[in-house]
């Protein structure tokens, strides 16, 4: 599921690195902090929630709604053993995948596409 994922987010995240205003991006920066804050928590369930909703204000930028609900089911789907499984996902591996959303958003600001490039293809 990751993988079909990527297929479809990482594509789609690149073309939006290119013709997203700045400002639409730094619109993001709550979202972005707020999976910090859940991954901080500890609690794979917070994570998992606030995670979606980031990639999900994400791909919105795209105008594609069909887009968005594909990759949030995908998304959901993917997830299960991060929320219901044995604990294999410590809260340094949350924090981890949290500080890639700010990491990213940081250089989707700066427009700096090989830093997306980058973190877009190792996320998943």
């Amino acid at each position: 599921l990751a993988e079909v994922r990527a297929l479809i987010e990482v594509p789609v995240v690149l073309r939006l690195a290119r013709s997203v205003p700045v400002e639409r991006w730094a619109e993001l920066r709550p979202v972005a902090e707020a999976t910090v804050r859940a991954a901080s928590s500890g609690c794979r369930a917070t994570y998992a929630e606030a995670d979606r909703a980031f990639h999900r204000a994400v791909l919105l930028l795209s105008g594609n709604e069909q887009l968005v609900q594909i990759s949030e089911d995908l998304h959901r789907r993917s997830q299960w053993p991060l929320v219901g499984g044995p604990a294999s996902r410590g809260r340094a591996d949350l924090i981890a995948d949290a500080a890639e959303h700010t990491a990213l958003l940081d250089a989707l600001i700066a427009r700096d596409l090989d830093v997306v490039r980058g973190l877009v293809g190792g996320h998943f």
